[in-house]
């Protein structure tokens, strides 16, 4: 293997961690739970599994974010009127203020995190991580269908 193809591993890992610990502390509340939220606000109401797949974690961490964000408030989970066994998660108006002061940061954050890039240096990095994601995930359905 490449040196630069493990330091670049590496340091994808090290900025995903960066970004995420700058996202908690800018906007005091977790990307992934700040993610919940904002599929919620576009979706309106939707089932924890499709929270699930959409996020790409495990049904123990979806139920857990989406108790905490209950205990807040910001979310609440009601019956679907259609089919009575399953459970839908809905965003709460308290939840919709809280992504409306978060959306403010977040700007200035982006902001303050890319201004010293192009328009030509993002559209690559961008172009260059949707081609590794896609080709992370035909690895893994390749390990999915061996299994």
């Amino acid at each position: 293997m490449n040196h630069n193809h493990t330091e670049l591993f590496f340091l994808l890992k090290q900025v995903d961690l960066q970004l995420t610990q700058l996202f908690d502390d800018k906007l005091d509340i977790s990307l992934t739970r700040y993610e919940i939220m904002r599929l919620l606000h576009h979706e309106e109401a939707v089932t924890q599994t499709y929270l699930q797949r959409k996020l790409m974690i495990n049904q123990a961490a979806i139920t857990r974010h989406v108790k905490v964000l209950e205990t807040k408030e910001l979310l609440k989970r009601v019956r679907n009127p259609d089919n009575n066994r399953e459970v839908l998660v809905t965003v709460t108006s308290k939840g919709k203020d809280l992504l409306d002061q978060c959306e403010l940061s977040k700007v200035t954050m982006m902001h303050q995190l890319f201004e010293n890039y192009t328009d030509e240096d993002i559209d690559f990095v961008i172009n260059f991580l949707h081609s590794l994601k896609s080709a992370s995930r035909h690895m893994l359905d390749q390990e999915e269908e061996q299994t």
